[in-house]
């Protein structure tokens, strides 16, 4: 499906998108009658070809690096990944993660840890015997018997970006300052799982909900790591036929006849190696567009029962889009459910996302358990903060990264444990020696998803990356399941 539409100029000004005669997606364009082309020109038109194919983040990239900001470096400049000295890959069973994260920073004493005299909100008992949790999620509370709880989570971090940087990747602001290509800790999972794999391409890291930051960033990785974003749940995926109407297949021969043609000439003239950096994603293109797991994607396959009780909302269809990524064992898979920055309103702000989100979170978790896909499957939701325990006179809490409870299931993790608390107030974790960073919260999600924490990567300027923080401690507890 690759077509090239000569102009009457000296240059092949576009490439459009596989099947469609009119797209404005840009290709290879620009071929001078040198041959030449510059490298700025070649990453325009390439994020062009990948935004429009639905992944942003790679798009993101690469026209980054084409406008002159960023480090990363070009996939061919990087080192060979088959070569990389590295094995950061151990034996599990764990073929997916799911990520909640609940962006703007969640109230722990309005939610999963709750205080009766700082919250507007009532409480009500847990499938973990002896846990209370805040009324906003009262269908999830009958199914926390299936994951752990983290009630001492902490960091230093009160800012919403270096927060969500720390939380998506392990690494504090000031901690890696010297990693400007960082990748996102799912992308790294993806990585994990799929450096190997020699099938046709398909998706190995999806983000739902807003994102920016490093959320879906595949940074020093390849390139095929970088998220696969879903805009539209109702249209996930979007141009897999021709906009202006039926091509015959021999029609789509011939164009792709023709790009090859176009290539190899390009490339014999400029000595450009790019081009296989460009043919490697339009073949990426046409697998995933022809790919027999596409299905994944068409939320209508569920029954009228299944998708009543996950709701008929944002929050409802992500999570069951997020199931069914787990059963075709996608390595990582987020959602971001965005509104905790509840300085002002908090109570009404809350009770609105969750009237949302608890069906939807209570459903997602049934049905992994209940599946035996948990088995198979780490769940994980977390924020980048609690809030201050303490509402004020306007409804609202602020930043407040002392402490707050994050969730951790499937796989190797215990069922129905809870591991730290906070103190009376909760104001800070209780013990000292239960007081989990952020980053040996991600060192146990590595290993609990089969990666070895303690290792290292190679980044795009050839330097070792650790996985996590040489101070980030496994909570060997959790891994004990």
């Amino acid at each position: 499906m690759k077509h090239a539409n000569p102009s009457n100029s000296k240059s092949i000004k576009r490439i459009a998108a596989p099947g469609d005669d009119s797209s404005t997606v840009q290709g290879v364009g620009a071929i001078t009658e040198s041959g030449e082309m510059s490298r700025g020109s070649f990453l325009r038109k390439a994020g062009g070809l990948l935004a429009g194919l639905g992944m942003a983040n790679a798009a993101e990239s690469l026209l980054g690096r084409a406008l002159g900001y960023g480090s990363g470096l070009l996939a061919e400049e990087m080192p060979d990944w088959d070569d990389d000295p590295y094995d950061i890959v151990l034996p599990s069973k764990v073929k997916s993660v799911i990520f909640i994260n609940m962006a703007g920073g969640m109230s722990h004493v309005d939610t999963l840890d709750p205080r009766t005299d700082q919250s507007p909100f009532g409480v009500v008992n847990s499938s973990i015997k002896g846990i209370r949790i805040g009324e906003p999620f009262r269908k999830t509370a009958a199914q926390l018997k299936h994951l752990s709880m983290v009630r001492s989570t902490w960091s230093e971090d009160g800012d919403h970006g270096f927060a969500q940087r720390l939380l998506n990747t392990g690494y504090r602001m000031t901690e890696s300052a010297g990693f400007p290509d960082i990748p996102s800790y799912g992308c790294t999972i993806a990585y994990g799982k799929k450096k190997d794999f020699q099938g046709p391409y398909f998706p190995s890291v999806v983000t739902m909900g807003q994102r920016g930051g490093v959320i879906g960033q595949h940074g020093f990785l390849p390139i095929k790591f970088s998220s696969f974003h879903i805009g539209n749940l109702d249209n996930p995926v979007n141009n897999l036929s021709p906009g202006g109407g039926k091509i015959s297949q021999e029609r789509l021969v011939r164009r792709e006849q023709f790009l090859d043609m176009l290539n190899d000439n390009f490339e014999k003239r400029s000595n450009a190696t790019q081009v296989q950096v460009w043919r490697g994603m339009f073949d990426s293109a046409l697998e995933f567009m022809n790919s027999d797991k596409l299905v994944t994607f068409d939320l209508s396959k569920e029954s009228a029962t299944s998708r009543r009780r996950y709701g008929d909302t944002w929050a409802g269809k992500a999570c069951l889009m997020a199931k069914r990524l787990a059963e075709s064992e996608v390595p990582f898979i987020q959602i971001t459910i965005g509104g905790w920055d509840t300085h002002n309103n908090n109570r009404a702000k809350i009770a609105d996302i969750m009237q949302e989100g608890d069906p939807a979170i209570a459903a997602l978790i049934e049905d992994l358990a209940g599946s035996g896909l948990l088995d198979q499957t780490v769940f994980y939701l977390s924020t980048e903060f609690g809030r201050t325990p303490v509402v004020g006179e306007r409804d609202g809490r602020d930043h407040y990264p002392r402490v707050w409870t994050s969730l951790l299931g499937g796989g190797p993790i215990p069922r129905g444990a809870v591991f730290g608390e906070s103190d009376k107030k909760a104001q800070r974790p209780a013990r000292d020696d239960q007081a989990y960073h952020v980053r040996d919260v991600t060192a146990t999600l590595y290993r609990a998803a089969g990666l070895d924490p303690e290792s290292t990567l190679t980044t795009g300027s050839g330097r070792p990356f650790p996985l996590v923080p040489r101070n980030a401690k496994i909570i060997e507890p959790m891994l004990r399941g």
